[in-house]
Parts: C-alpha cells; sequence; structure tokens
C-alpha cells in the first residue's frame, strides 16, 4: 500500500534529495555550506532570503545537517520515514542504513515505535517502500541487544528513541552506554579509534562483572556500535535538541548525517525547506480559517459551540466520506470557576445532551483510551479536557473548540487549537462550512483575543503574517453566513507604549482611536504613521511595536485585497496544440506521450564513469578507509562472494534495473540497454566486480545519460508540437483560474512598500528591498494605471499558478495582470546576467508564441533591468502595452 504524497511533501523530499547529493564527498565545512546554499536556492527560489550554515559543531564541521520546517498538522513524520532512504542512497550510499530516531518524549516513542511496526501504517508503509519486511527491523533503543551483528549492512535498522536517553553527563548511568556482553561478536572486527569510549573507572562501579583488567578497553555499549557504524539521525521536534549536552551527545555517536523536522525551528538550525500554512491549505492538509466568536459569558460560548456542531453535522451527512463533527471543550481546573463536572451537567440538563455523546478526558479521566472516534458507530460528538490531550492525540474530526478559561493559558490553548485543525481524509470537503475550523472563547473584545489566537497559531509554525489572516472574527449573526462580497476593515485592538500610540494619532487621526491603555487601528495605515510610531519609541521596545503593527497590516491588506472582497481574476488562456484531431494542453505528460522515449537503438554508452577514483564518493566509500569485498555488499546489494566466477552479468543487471526503473521504459528495453551498456564498459577493460561495488557511482552515471537521451527526444517534439507546421491555439476551455481563496506562497512580502492593487492579500516570494529586481518590477506593474489588478506568480506550483510549457518541464511567469481593458499582461523579469542564456532564449519564444496566439487579447513582455535594456523597467512595461 503506498500513500501518495502532497505537492509540498514531494518538494521538501526533493530538497534533502538535492542537499545530499550536493553534500556527497564533502570534506570541508565550506564545502557544506556551498552545498547548503545550492540546494536552498533551488528547493525556495533564488528570491529566498540567504540563510548562514551552522556546522553541527567544531570537531565535526562537515557533518551534513539540515532542518525541514513544517507547520503542525503538515505531516513530518511521514517525511521522516521516507528521508532515511534518499539520506542512505545519496549520501551514505547503502541499501541497508542504520537510522537513529530520536524523539521529544516518551509518549511520542511509543507511538511513533507503534506507527513504524504496524502494518497498513503511513509511516511504516513509507519504510516498505523502500526496504522489504524481510530486510527491515524497527525497534526501541532499549531493544538493541537484539541485534545481531550480520544485521548490520545487511538489514535497514531504525532505533527509536527519546534524546533524553542519550542526553546525560555521566554515561556510565544509562544502559545505552553500558557495557553488553551481547555485543562481544559486534566489536570482533572492530579496530580502536579515538572515537569510540573506552572503560573508566565509574564503569566499575556502575557494571560490577567488569574488572581492573577492562580499563581502558572498548566498551560493548550500543553507543559505540552507533559511533562505528554512523547512523542516519532523525530528530523529531528539534528545536528541543539545542542544549550543548544535545551536541555533546552527536560528538559520542559520531552520526553520517542528521535531518531535523520542526514547526518552530530555533534562530540558529539550518532550515533547508521551509512549508507555509497556506500551502497547507492548498493541499488540503488543514481546516483554514479559524472563524473566531467571542462571548461575554461561559454559557453561551457552549451553547453557540453545540449549535454549530449540529449544524456542521447536518452539513457533514451530504459528504461522500463519513464525517462526524467533534466539539473540543476546555474546562477550567477542580478551583476553577467551570471544572469538568460543572460543564458536564451543564451540557446533559441545560443543553439536553445525552451523556453517552460526551467523553471526558484528563489525567484521572481517559474516557478515549482505546476508543476509535473514527468509527461510524461511534457516539462520542463532545470531548471534554483541561490542560492537553495526550502528545499526539489526533482525531481530524475535531472541528470545534471551545473554552471556558483565559486564552492566555498558552501551551494548553496552542495543543489543543492544533487539535481542531487538521482536515478529514486530507480532501476539500463538499461543504464550505467543513473546511474551515472554529473557536468560541470567552471574551466580548473580538480584537483582542484575535491577536491572542494569531499568537497560538505563530506557536504552530504559522508566519506572523499568516496567522493574521487566518483568524477571522465572525461577522454578522449567522456563523455559517456567506460572508460579505466587500467585508468590513480589519479593526485591531492592542496595548501600545503611549508614545506609540499618541504618534500613530498624530499621523493617521481617522484610522486611529486611543483609550485607557488601549490603541484601536482600523484599516490600512499609511507607512509614514507606521514609521513615526517606531521612531517615538525606543531601540528596545520597537520589535514589540512593529510586531503588532504589522500584524493588524496583514489584517487591513487581507480585507481589503481583491480576492477577499468577492472579485473573481480573469481566466488565463492557456497553450494547446492540435493532436490527432484534438485541441490538448501542452503539458510536461502530453509531452512524454509525443516523445514515444525507446531505448532501442539509441548509444548505450557512459562516458561518466570510469575506473579513476571517484571525485564525490558515498560516505561508505570513504568511511572504512580502504573498501572490502564485504563492505562492499552494502553498497552494490550484490553478493560479491556469491559464486566462485564471481559476479555474473545479469545480477549487475539486474540490480541496476531496479535502481534506474522508470515508468516510461518498458523493462525489456532498459534491461537489453543495461547489457549493452555494460558489455561496452566490459570492452574498456572495467570489470563486472568493479561494477558491483561501485553500483552507486554506476547507477549515477547511467541515470544522467538516460536524462539527456530523454531530452534530446523530449526537446524534438516539443519543438514540433509549438513551432512545427500546425501552429499552436490558446483555449478557454485550457484556461487558468486563479483561486481567490488559495495562494500558497511558502513566504509573504515583508519590506515596507505598500502595494495596492495585488490581487491577494501580500505578494508572496518578493524580497523585502524595494530596489531588488523582481520587486522593483512589481512596483511599477502596481503603479501603472492601465492594470486592475495583478498577482506575484509562484513558481513550481502547478495547480495554484500559470504556466507555459519548456521543453524540459514549465515555466511560471513573474507576474501576470488584468488590464481595465480586458487584455492580460504577462510579465518575466530577468537579470541581466541571465538574459542571453538558453533557458531566457527559450521562454522569450514561448511568451511570444502564446501571446499571437491570442490575437491580441495576451500580451508577454520580459523585461530586465535598465542598464541592460537601455531604458527603464517602466518604459518597457509601457512598450508592451503599446506593441
Amino acid at each position: 500500500m503506498t500513500f501518495a504524497l502532497k505537492d509540498y511533501q514531494k518538494k521538501s523530499l526533493a530538497a534533502l534529495e538535492a542537499f545530499f547529493a550536493a553534500t556527497r564527498g564533502a570534506t570541508t565545512q565550506a564545502a557544506v555550506e556551498a552545498a547548503f546554499a545550492q540546494a536552498r536556492r533551488e528547493a525556495l527560489g533564488e528570491a529566498a532570503p540567504a540563510l548562514p550554515y551552522r556546522p553541527l559543531s567544531r570537531e565535526q564541521p562537515a557533518i551534513p545537517q539540515v532542518c525541514i520546517r513544517i507547520p503542525t498538522g503538515g505531516g513530518k513524520t511521514l517525511l521522516a520515514a521516507h528521508a532515511i532512504e534518499i539520506a542512505a542512497r545519496e549520501y551514505v550510499g547503502t541499501r541497508a542504513p542504520l537510522a537513529l530516531w530520536l524523539v521529544p518524549s516518551n509518549t511520542i516513542r511509543t507511538q511513533t515505535l507503534d506507527a513504524l511496526k504496524t502494518p497498513g501504517h503511513p509511516y511504516r508503509e513509507a519504510l516498505l517502500e523502500h526496504y522489504p519486511a524481510d530486510r527491515l527491523t524497527v525497534l526501541d533503543i532499549s531493544e538493541c541487544e537484539q541485534l545481531r551483528a550480520q544485521d548490520f549492512g545487511n538489514r535497514a535498522i531504525v532505533a527509536v528513541g527519546t534524546i533524553q536517553t542519550l542526553r546525560v553527563d555521566n554515561t556510565a548511568s544509562r544502559d545505552v552506554y553500558a557495557y553488553k556482553e551481547a555485543f562481544e561478536p559486534h566489536f570482533a572486527a572492530i579496530g580502536d579509534g579515538d572515537w569510540l569510549e573506552h572503560i573508566a573507572e565509574n564503569d566499575l562501579a556502575a557494571q560490577p562483572y567488569l574488572t581492573k583488567a577492562d580499563l581502558g578497553k572498548i566498551k560493548r555499549s550500543f553507543a559505540n556500535l552507533l559511533a562505528h557504524y554512523r547512523p542516519i539521525v532523525i530528530i523529531d521536534e528539534a528545536h528541543n535538541a539545542r542544549s550543548d549536552l544535545s551536541f555533546e551527545v552527536f560528538k559520542r555517536i559520531r552520526p553520517a548525517c542528521m535531518i531535523e523536522w520542526t514547526a518552530t525551528p530555533a534562530k540558529e538550525q539550518n532550515i533547508l525547506y521551509h512549508v507555509s500554512a497556506q500551502e497547507l491549505k492548498a493541499e488540503h492538509m488543514v481546516k483554514l480559517p479559524i472563524v473566531l466568536s467571542p462571548h461575554p459569558n461561559w454559557q453561551e460560548a457552549v451553547r453557540d459551540a453545540v449549535l454549530a456542531r449540529e449544524r456542521l453535522g447536518t452539513d457533514a451527512q451530504n459528504e461522500a466520506e463519513y464525517v462526524r463533527p467533534i466539539v473540543l471543550f476546555q474546562a477550567d481546573a477542580k478551583d476553577g470557576e467551570v471544572p469538568v463536572e460543572k460543564l458536564k451537567t451543564h451540557l446533559i440538563e441545560t443543553l439536553h445532551i445525552d451523556k453517552s455523546r460526551i467523553a471526558v478526558a484528563t489525567g484521572s479521566q481517559r474516557e478515549l483510551e482505546n476508543v476509535n472516534l473514527f468509527d461510524p458507530a461511534c457516539p462520542i460528538d463532545f470531548v471534554i479536557t483541561v490542560e492537553a490531550l495526550k502528545e499526539g492525540w489526533d482525531c481530524s474530526f475535531a472541528y470545534v473548540f471551545c473554552t471556558v478559561q483565559s486564552i492566555r493559558s498558552a501551551k494548553d490553548m496552542e495543543q489543543l487549537l492544533g487539535r481542531v485543525l487538521r482536515l478529514p481524509y486530507a480532501h476539500r470537503r463538499a461543504s464550505e462550512t467543513l473546511n474551515r475550523a472554529y473557536a468560541f472563547v470567552c471574551s466580548p473584545n473580538t480584537a483582542l483575543v484575535a491577536n491572542q489566537l494569531a499568537d497560538r497559531l505563530v506557536s504552530m509554525g504559522f508566519e506572523e503574517m499568516e496567522a493574521a489572516q487566518f483568524v477571522q472574527p465572525q461577522l454578522g449573526d449567522d456563523l455559517f453566513g456567506e460572508r460579505p462580497a466587500i467585508p468590513p476593515e480589519a479593526v485591531s485592538q492592542v496595548a501600545l507604549p503611549q508614545a506609540a500610540a499618541d504618534a500613530l494619532l498624530a499621523a493617521a487621526p481617522a484610522a486611529i482611536q486611543v483609550a485607557q491603555g488601549q490603541t484601536t487601528m482600523r484599516g490600512v495605515l499609511p507607512q509614514a504613521a507606521v514609521e513615526a510610531a517606531l521612531a517615538a519609541v525606543p531601540k528596545r521596545e520597537r520589535e514589540a511595536v512593529q510586531r503588532e503593527i504589522d500584524r493588524h497590516q496583514a489584517r487591513a491588506h487581507a480585507a481589503a485585497a481583491p480576492a477577499q472582497r468577492g472579485e473573481r481574476f480573469a481566466p488565463v488562456p492557456q497553450l494547446c496544440a492540435s493532436v490527432n484531431g484534438e485541441l490538448m494542453l501542452v503539458e510536461p505528460d502530453l509531452l512524454a506521450e509525443l516523445t514515444h522515449f525507446s531505448l532501442a537503438g539509441l548509444p548505450a554508452d557512459l562516458p561518466g564513469f570510469s575506473k579513476e577514483q571517484a571525485e564525490r564518493p558515498y560516505l561508505i566509500d570513504v568511511d572504512r578507509g580502504h573498501l572490502k569485498v564485504r563492505q562492499d555488499e552494502a553498497q552494490s546489494g550484490l553478493d560479491l562472494d556469491a559464486s566462485g566466477e564471481g559476479i555474473r552479468r545479469e545480477d549487475v543487471i539486474r540490480e541496476l534495473d531496479r535502481r534506474v526503473r522508470r515508468d516510461d521504459i518498458l523493462q525489456a528495453d532498459m534491461i537489453a540497454w543495461l547489457g549493452r551498456a555494460i558489455d561496452d564498459l566490459v570492452r574498456r577493460g572495467i570489470e563486472l566486480t568493479y561494477m558491483a561495488r561501485h553500483a552507486n557511482q554506476l547507477a549515477d552515471a547511467i541515470a544522467r545519460t538516460l536524462k539527456a537521451l530523454e531530452q534530446t527526444r523530449r526537446t524534438a517534439a516539443f519543438q514540433a508540437a509549438l513551432f512545427g507546421d500546425a501552429k499552436p491555439k490558446l483555449s478557454e476551455f485550457h484556461a487558468f483560474a486563479f483561486d481567490p481563496n488559495t495562494y500558497p506562497a511558502r513566504w509573504l512580502f515583508a519590506g515596507r512598500w505598500q502595494f495596492a492593487k495585488h490581487f491577494y492579500p501580500l505578494p508572496g516570494e518578493l524580497k523585502p528591498e524595494t530596489d531588488r529586481e523582481e520587486t522593483a518590477c512589481a512596483i511599477e506593474i502596481d503603479g501603472m494605471q492601465e492594470v486592475k489588478h495583478w498577482i506575484r506568480n509562484l513558481e513550481r506550483q502547478p495547480e495554484t499558478s500559470f504556466w507555459l510549457p519548456t521543453s524540459t518541464d514549465r515555466f511560471y511567469p513573474d507576474f501576470v495582470a488584468e488590464l481595465k481593458d480586458g487584455r492580460l499582461l504577462v510579465v518575466e523579469y530577468k537579470g541581466g546576467h541571465l538574459l542571453t542564456g538558453d533557458d531566457a532564449r527559450e521562454k522569450q519564444d514561448i511568451g511570444k508564441v502564446w501571446a499571437a496566439a491570442s490575437a491580441g487579447r495576451c500580451l508577454f513582455k520580459m523585461v530586465t533591468d535598465a542598464g541592460n535594456a537601455g531604458k527603464s523597467v517602466a518604459a518597457q512595461l509601457r512598450e508592451a502595452l503599446e506593441s
């Protein structure tokens, strides 16, 4: 069973793959830094802010260590299971990796271990996708004595434990560092090494079966086995593992590499790739926005939460899949106004809810134990808790969160709010009401509560701007009613320093009210007012003031954006070609079909593979000093001692076919072509045994050759489809429509410039400096009188962005503008250093073809800086409108 990954999940893994491929062979910190910068640029785009790479430690500067940031609900653990194979294949160079999987608590350790062992669970299936069950071992770190010496190098091993298991000053006090007689066979062939821990005096006291004669010998411990075999280290909630003692642990176990996963990374973590909450929403992973409904007292909040569930339950009956909306109630502690029993009694006696529909989940009452909330026969519609539900508790049927507590109880609020965000089955629901989450709180101050709720979202991995936009106060009396076509202007109420409040009031009196220590802000504030407020306060207070104003501005921009005001962006027609009399969208799948890629008759020489020392060896090639036949088996996957006659030709072909197999090439064609490639290598004097021992490098060379052969055919098919005798056409049937509710930017514009015409609240993936290339171009487009509204088109988002075909993939122009006269203007910005490259020429050509096929309705312009164009960006854009 294979579970399909979402697009952002594939991109996260692709970023890891690119990083480890680029890091392979790196022996210095500088080389790892360069690989990190390169992979990050490729994954996030050139506009992504640069980050410094921080090595694991001074003693281990070349050990790759990167972090993937994914907000709560994004599936970090599933991706971590897939990441083991990527690191093993691209960096370590083994088909039988050792992985050490570290989690922050025993509860999560148990849950993760169970999931990785349970057949049919997505985490287990992710491992089985790469490693057969009979060559896979998943175990708790406390069970490490079950491992046999022959398991290492022959089985994929995943050991799960807590970071606390290893994090200790006195290693003699922890079992993982203890001497184990069961490990004697493991160490029989292991020589001495200065990285291995040796038996010391304190070990004699902790383990009385050791004697003075053992002092100074290598300790037969699991920690030493880890240090020798160099595990791939997976760290869940990695922001919790940043102490000096944690780094001392990593020095002891000598990781091959480290992959960290978190929603809220620490500042010093190496964030290779990050996923926005917008992307989770676009992929239907989470319920957003959160509709906020404040109430003056707890009774009204509880009543409306119950009514909301009933309405959602009615809507759920029309869904194709079973959904039963659940309310999570957060009661007070025993000494509070509304403890658990009082709330439960109120539900039963006042609101007439049958007690069978209510479950209490607290430290002393565990009525959710062994209950399957997804079972249609389960009667539970309401869950009452006090603090957080147990770590890892997850039920996507939870739609409504209602608290009788103060919203200031941050940690519990954050965890409970996270329980209502996951979207059932990770699919968009038919009823729009079931694509949102609902929060009922006890507070008459909507603006204040919205800010506090946004704080909780930030703690869950949302960006500040995202959090502000995704908390939407209830409008009018009907919680589920259609939002007005033109929503009211945003209102925020915050406590600002008096000097900042006075400065805002003086600069924008119509938008500001100050009373009783609270500052009320309305609508988008002028930039001059913002700067005046910041200048009025001491430097130490500016960050906090800036944060509050920025959050209001984000909410105000959201309310003012055309997408939020009921407007629609005109559909953008896409390029089509006539295939067998039918007009078809020119896309990668069509080009693959037209390519008719067959290896029959194609050359099978591999100039990229020779017997010279590999320039970028895998870790397994260098970590053991010199290669031995038995050690090579981990890389090749072949038994090099299988027979006295050595490696057979068909064995090498079978192994290579497994590694480079492609869906678009018949297996018979692939096997025949691999046979010709191997025969050619033999004629060049390369033995079959050498090929087997260097199977990683050989597979890399084959993959590069196949890609080059395919690209030659693909380019020919592309040229024929778009530049041949049959002219391409535009089709309204194949027009791209921008969804006003979905804009999955990986980050939002954070500069001071205020865009007036962007279709969505804020442009995505633009650098904050106003004089930086694409940003300067965006400012010019925003200021054009002819422009109705425009969109910063997001790169590599085929479902949510406009694209044009290229011979290799897709081209995402930087900007799409709808003009007031009904025409469409598509703009691509190219820096002068890129303007004359093959990539720019191909994009220029395809843009012109697209525009020419529109009979004047669509315009395309590639612009560059004034120094290279001989005219300003504004003049180049004006030229496009007048052409």
